[in-house]
């Protein structure tokens, strides 16, 4: 397995303990003290794939583009990929990318009912037994 590909299997993960730990700490929260730590290991996560991607493609990585990539991935990354492939390469991967970031939603979201309805509403459940 490549290193990049691990790197993705990795952020899936982070993923699913994000949504998982920010359901738990935070209850019904939109937006928790989670997020930011989360959101700082994915955005190094995403650097390190793009690392291991460039280094593999041979492709010059610059200063500005290192930053760009951690700061503001949303316009970097798209630059990145079109560059580093060409029009139709970068198409694909930027379309590649869209997918991973619906998927990384998609099991945020899983990690959230997963402790919901794993942990938290068994929990209720008993405190309701309890009471009666």
């Amino acid at each position: 397995m490549k290193a990049k590909h691990a790197t993705l299997i990795v952020l899936m993960t982070l993923a699913f303990a994000h949504g998982a730990v920010g359901q738990f700490m935070y209850p019904g929260a939109v937006y928790t003290r989670a997020d930011l730590a989360f959101g700082l290991a994915e955005a190094l996560l995403m650097f390190v794939w793009y690392r291991f991607d460039s280094d593999e493609r041979g492709f010059p990585r610059s200063t500005w583009l290192n930053v760009g990539v951690v700061g503001a991935s949303i316009i970097a990354l798209p630059y990145y990929f079109f560059r580093s492939r060409g029009t139709r390469g970068g198409a694909r991967a930027l379309v590649l990318a869209l997918l991973c970031l619906v998927a990384m939603e998609a099991i945020t979201t899983a990690g959230e009912y997963a402790t919901y309805y794993g942990l938290q509403d068994g929990l209720s459940a008993d405190a309701d037994d309890d009471a009666a």
